[in-house]
């Protein structure tokens, strides 16, 4: 792909570093970082955000229905369902892609026991309504923040407005894998490192995979380091795959918690050179009018992914001549060979409970590919690509 959708930014160089740096110097530096960032008294480092989330309704200790938005990805549901809680969904704006508050307030029943606010994409929810909606009907906030490390929300960032925070090491800090849970409660995060020093670390056959791919997946615009994708990607086989959350937590392996640190370091500068391009990308998709979610302040987001809903887009369709071009774009999920998820309920299941936005949007979204390696002429490009295809 001349454009292609994501770039892990793992260098040989951070290798190197890695091997002079010691596990535990590793964990404080990522500790220290996210303390700072949350402002949480308490941080646990996991081997994902999935399993911090899991982490997180396990250590609460309560069962019943988790009020969320349907427009994610399937595996932030499946912590909540796992664990014997039902999801609640509530529509979304078409204006940002996040939870429509206003649709928030009538699903809260005597069942209710949090609210799991996503930031979809990089954009933050609207934190001071989640928080006087959880307050008001004594709820839990859980802040799922795999898509936003790096967003702000008016003077803080978000993951610093819920009772427990979950992030990702992997999406824009280009670790090759981790999560961290932050909470100011230490209830719950003694239960979550309690239920966390009994698992398993991370398989090293799985850490080194990771590393190879993620290697190759750096060096993707050289011929001969995409024939080497090609061969990692059919080696995936060989590498254990695990279906429920519950045999996928782990401790985090020395060579992950390694990789996340140093990635840290430079976390910085690869934020604004992303927030550069998603700029850009707003610019040009709102000026050619091609920007249906165009309600959100683009300052503020992470660009973690930047998502196009427009309602003449079919997402299959889209992504399909846009792969034609050389322009390599996704759905919800980002997974090699192809990213559509379908939809997390059925039609006329979304119809009963009145989820016609998330109708409206689910099919007519695309996230478009977003390296810090990309200039403005690119955005221009692909904008323009858009354009004809969209508009026929």
């Amino acid at each position: 792909m001349k454009y292609p959708y994501y770039n892990p930014n793992l260098r040989f160089l951070d290798l190197w570093r890695a091997l002079f740096l010691s596990k535990s110097d590793a964990e404080d530096r990522i500790i220290g970082y996210f303390e700072e960032l949350t402002g949480k008294k308490h941080i646990l480092i996991t081997n994902s955000c999935r399993s911090a989330l899991y982490l997180a309704y396990k250590s609460i200790g309560k069962k019943g229905e988790v009020i969320t938005s349907p427009l994610t990805c399937k595996v932030a549901i499946d912590p909540i369902v796992e664990l014997g809680n039902s999801p609640v969904f509530a529509d979304v704006s078409t204006k940002d892609l996040n939870i429509e508050i206003n649709d928030i307030e009538h699903r809260v029943n005597s069942k209710t026991i949090a609210i799991q606010a996503i930031h979809f994409g990089g954009v933050s929810c609207n934190l001071n309504s989640i928080y006087e909606l959880a307050k008001k009907n004594n709820l839990l906030i859980i802040e799922d923040c795999a898509q936003s490390l790096g967003a702000k929300y008016k003077n803080g960032y978000t993951g610093s407005y819920g009772d427990i925070a979950c992030f990702s090491l992997i999406k824009n800090v280009y670790g090759i894998g981790g999560g961290i849970l932050a909470t100011d409660s230490i209830e719950f995060f003694s239960k979550a490192k309690d239920l966390l020093s009994n698992a398993k670390t991370t398989p090293k056959r799985l850490a080194y995979y990771r590393v190879l791919r993620n290697i190759l997946e750096s060096k993707s615009n050289n011929f001969f380091f995409k024939l080497a994708i090609k061969l990692i990607y059919s080696l995936k086989g060989g590498v254990k795959s695990y279906k429920t959350v519950t045999n996928q937590i782990f401790n985090i392996s020395a060579i992950e918690v390694k990789i996340a640190s140093i990635q840290i370091n430079r976390l910085g500068k690869l934020h604004n050179m992303r927030v550069g391009i998603g700029k850009s990308y707003y610019d040009s998709l709102v000026r050619h009018s091609l920007l249906h979610n165009n309600g959100y302040d683009p300052v503020l987001s992470s660009f973690t992914k930047f998502y196009l809903y427009n309602n003449k887009i079919n997402s299959k369709t889209l992504t399909a001549s846009l792969a034609k071009q050389g322009i390599e774009a996704m759905h919800l999920e980002h997974k090699h060979g192809g990213g559509y998820q379908e939809p997390l309920i059925s039609k006329e299941t979304a119809i009963d409970n009145g989820l016609h936005n998330y109708l409206r949007v689910h099919d007519s979204l695309i996230s478009l590919p977003l390296t810090e390696r990309m200039l403005e002429e690119d955005v221009l490009y692909i904008t323009k690509k858009l354009k004809t295809i969209i508009d026929g």
